[in-house]
């Protein structure tokens, strides 16, 4: 408003559009959770701007341009970044030899750009630091799966994402006594060498979760109970001919569960564990699915169950 005030309309009229775009932009993102129009009207915007302050008011327009070159790289990807100041850096630099001479503007430019690297070399530390901590946050660091932190979104996203998506709940059978016959460095490298067999498996889209010891939870976007339980079966048999402990073969247990439209994803991982359990009883080395007969038949279990207590 006050360079249109002192006769300034055309940089007036684009700084007012920038912080209007700006102000529609961050409100979309945090009542929508998306954005009205993209960042790049604004930022189309604050290059335009910061060209015509360095055009109109000469060596004292310069000194702005710092600190939007430091935003830009702070805020945008990388590559946006880069082009965005290039543009602002030569741009600007044109404009400043209309009011100084080349060797003010030569060091102007070449301060602005030693700036600009510098920052952008702190900028990838802090964000290779911040991807590495995040990785110690969600990822078990012996096997490289997820861990429990993003188990409970993933499968949110899953049910709202897919039509249909198929969980594989994992037991390592007879784990225990591996440990205890061969010792933890053993059983940690079984534990290993089964996660390698799984990602070959999956696919891109696909996650895999240690729950805890040895279970695992595996979800597959977009295939269904039978496609699933075909490529757990071809895991369950490469396991078996392929992981041993010293001369102790090893196989796996698994319960899979498809997703249901509305469902809970705790009642998700409840039908999962169900057919775990069946596979288990039916002998281990299993690959079961479940069925609404199972329910039945854990609820009958647990009366049994309490009813036997009871009459102690």
């Amino acid at each position: 408003i006050k360079n249109i005030i002192i006769g300034e309309l055309m940089l007036g009229i684009v700084l007012l559009a920038f912080e209007i775009s700006l102000l529609l932009e961050v409100t979309a993102i945090v009542y929508n959770k998306q954005t009205f129009f993209s960042y790049y009207l604004p930022l189309s915007l604050l290059i335009i701007s910061a060209i015509l302050t360095v055009a109109i008011f000469g060596t004292l327009g310069t000194y702005w341009l710092y600190p939007v070159v430091i935003g830009i790289i702070f805020l945008l990807p990388k590559r946006e970044a880069i082009i965005s100041n290039a543009i602002i850096i030569i741009a600007s630099g044109y404009a400043a030899t209309l009011h100084v001479d080349y060797g003010i503007t030569a060091r102007y430019v070449i301060s602005l750009i030693v700036t600009a690297i510098l920052v952008h070399v702190v900028v990838a530390a802090v964000r290779k630091l911040q991807a590495d901590m995040h990785n110690l946050l969600v990822r078990d660091p012996m096997t490289g799966a997820f861990n429990r932190h993003e188990l409970s979104s993933s499968l949110e996203d899953a049910i709202e994402h897919y039509s249909t998506s198929t969980i594989a709940i994992v037991d390592v059978d007879r784990f225990k006594y591996i440990n205890d016959r061969y010792g933890h460095d053993v059983g940690d490298r079984v534990l290993m060498l089964i996660v390698k067999t799984f990602n070959r498996y999956m696919g891109p889209s696909d996650k895999l979760f240690r729950l805890g010891g040895d279970e695992f939870l595996l979800i597959f976007h977009g295939k269904d109970r039978l496609l699933t339980e075909e490529i757990m079966n071809y895991i369950a048999k490469e396991i078996r001919h392929t992981v041993h402990a010293n001369s102790t073969g090893i196989t796996i247990s698994v319960g899979v569960a498809e997703s249901e439209p509305f469902t809970e994803t705790r009642e998700w991982m409840k039908r999962a564990d169900l057919a775990l359990y069946e596979a288990k009883r039916l002998g281990r080395d299993k690959v079961s699915y479940y069925t609404p007969s199972m329910s039945a038949q854990f609820e009958q279990r647990e009366i049994e169950i309490s009813g036997r207590a009871n009459l102690r």
